[in-house]
Formats: C-alpha cells, structure tokens, sequence
C-alpha cells in the first residue's frame, strides 16, 4: 500500500485547528471581563460603598475627643488595595470621606488598624480593585517562592 506523506500531515494540521481555536476562545471568554471590569468608569463612593485605596497613602486616623490614640500618632498608613467601608461623606466641596478598613494584612504601626476610621479622599480611593496590580503582585510572589 502506497501512502502519500503530504496527505497525514494535512490531516494532523486540521486536528490540530480546532483545539487552538477552541483555546483561544476560552482565553478571550475568561480575559474580556476583567478587562472590562478594570476599565468601567468610576463613580461617586456612597455611603455603605467599599472602595480601595489606590496607592500607598498617609491618612488620618478619625478620633473623638474624649478617646485616647495611645501610642500610635494620629496618622496611619495605607497600602495599595485596602479595602475600606465608606461611614460619612464630607461635603461636596471637600471631596472627603471616612472610611473604616477591612480585610488588612499589616496592622502594625504605622499601618492602619482595622475598625479605627479613617479620612481619605476622592483622590486617593476608586470603587473598582486593581486588578492588573494584583495580578502582578500575585505572580512576582508565586515566582519569587515567597
């Protein structure tokens, strides 16, 4: 029996098609929607909102007047992505809010405790999560071997 070497290799390329195919629309099925997600407009924080801090920032702990600080002073640290339930809007002009934040990894000094307010403003929360920065920073520490 005769075989033609041209004609299995046309056939292994044409099975090979369809799963690249059915790959790359998996891909672009799973992908799409935290692009989407990550580029929506932001709005305003209402109150009850969670919001995440942008960056790293250096914020004021909300304190009334007849309770003690302590040993910490009355400013704290953010990281970036720290979640924080809006508790007040200040007025429109001041474009301030206090926040309580949840969900910390650090809670030494000079971080933010949880449950202790907080003043942040529009400038330095979004509602959406970072999801890029997230991303990396889960790969750089899964690739680190920390």
């Amino acid at each position: 029996m005769n075989v033609d070497p041209s004609s299995e290799e046309a056939s292994s390329d044409n099975s090979r098609t369809p799963l690249m195919s059915i790959g790359l629309t998996v891909f672009a099925v799973l992908i799409v929607p935290v692009f989407l997600y990550s580029m929506g407009p932001d709005g305003p924080a209402k109150v009850g909102d969670v919001v995440f801090a942008t960056d790293r920032h250096r914020v004021r702990i909300m304190v009334s007047d007849n309770a003690e600080i302590g040993t910490y002073s009355a400013m704290c640290v953010l990281e970036p992505r720290v979640q924080l339930v809006v508790r007040e809007i200040g007025p429109p002009s001041e474009r301030g809010m206090i926040a309580e934040p949840v969900g910390l990894e650090k809670t030494d000094p000079p971080f933010c405790l949880p449950g202790k307010p907080v003043m942040v403003y529009s400038h330095q929360v979004t509602l959406q999560p970072d999801l890029w920065g997230g991303l990396r920073d889960t790969l750089f520490q899964f690739f680190s071997g920390r």
